[in-house]
């Protein structure tokens, strides 16, 4: 792929998402962008976030709310989402790290990033429906 000219408009969308703890969708990039620059198009914001994208500076997240995020592909990235308000919790641990290991080892693959999402109700939205999460000890038999 050729190399991507640095344009004002490419530098701050970058700027943007680097600055953004959590991953932002087009229509974000594009409201808080358009202030400084008023000539941007929204589909501008989405032809070069598909760019960056396919160049592998950015990864798109899907939390299945029919918006797709894009954050800076910078190896893996792990939430829980809630399926009752939409809430979502980044994970700042790595649950996948040995696994990921353990398949680079037995593939011979060279893992470059991956993405975990997990679905179930938050605390809040349990208390709502009367339920609430049940962790059982799970003793391992030899």
């Amino acid at each position: 792929m050729a190399e991507l000219k640095n344009t004002k408009q490419r530098g701050a969308i970058l700027r943007f998402l680097e600055n953004s703890p959590d991953p932002v969708s087009a229509e974000d990039i594009f409201v808080l962008l358009k202030p400084s620059f008023p000539q941007l198009a929204l589909s501008t914001v989405y032809r070069n976030l598909e760019r960056f994208t396919s160049s592998g500076v950015l990864q798109k997240i899907n939390f299945e709310d029919g918006v797709i995020r894009y954050t800076l592909a910078k190896g893996h990235d792990h939430y829980l989402i809630c399926t009752g308000c939409s809430k979502k919790i980044k994970l700042d641990d790595c649950p996948l790290s040995p696994l990921e290991l353990q398949l680079a080892k037995a593939t011979g693959f060279e893992i470059e990033r991956h993405s975990l999402t997990i679905y179930g109700k938050c605390p809040d939205c349990q208390k709502k429906r009367g339920t609430r999460a049940v962790v059982k000890k799970v003793e391992r038999t030899q």
